[in-house]
């Protein structure tokens, strides 16, 4: 069993990701709605887009995850979690998004900035009930 200073400061393999994502997203589907996407795990965002300069752009933003609205993929960069907390909670944010309009979610970006934009406030509150789900995971 994992103890709770493990789940909040262990640095985590690829595979452990896997195996939390495994455990906690079903769970995640079944209270907040829609239906499950794909979940995959990668070392960075720009790795993953073949993006030059991979590690000076991370040094300015190295998101946890992130919702593909094209591939319906919700990305889990295993570079920036660092625990437990961090995964539940990009799994929790990212599949918000995929309870949301796309073209609404565009649209409000033309008014709004990541801090004040309504899905994303929306998202960063489903967040909050992360120790929900930390008793899924042994």
């Amino acid at each position: 069993m994992i103890k709770l200073t493990e789940i909040l400061t262990e640095g985590l393999s690829d595979k452990k990701i896997i195996d939390i994502v495994n455990k906690v997203y079903p769970e995640i589907v079944k209270n907040l709605g829609g239906r499950a996407v794909k979940v995959e795990v990668h070392n960075n965002i720009y790795r993953r887009l073949g993006a030059a300069g991979e590690e000076d752009m991370m040094a300015d933003n190295n998101p946890y995850g992130e919702y593909d609205w094209d591939k319906k993929i919700i990305y889990i960069y295993s570079s920036a979690v660092k625990n437990i907390e961090q995964i539940i909670r990009s799994l929790l944010h990212e599949h918000t998004h995929t309870l949301q309009n796309r073209k609404k979610f565009k649209e409000l970006y033309k008014k709004y900035n990541y801090t004040n934009h309504p899905y994303e406030k929306a998202a960063v509150k489903s967040e909050m009930k992360w120790k929900k789900y930390l008793s899924l995971i042994k």
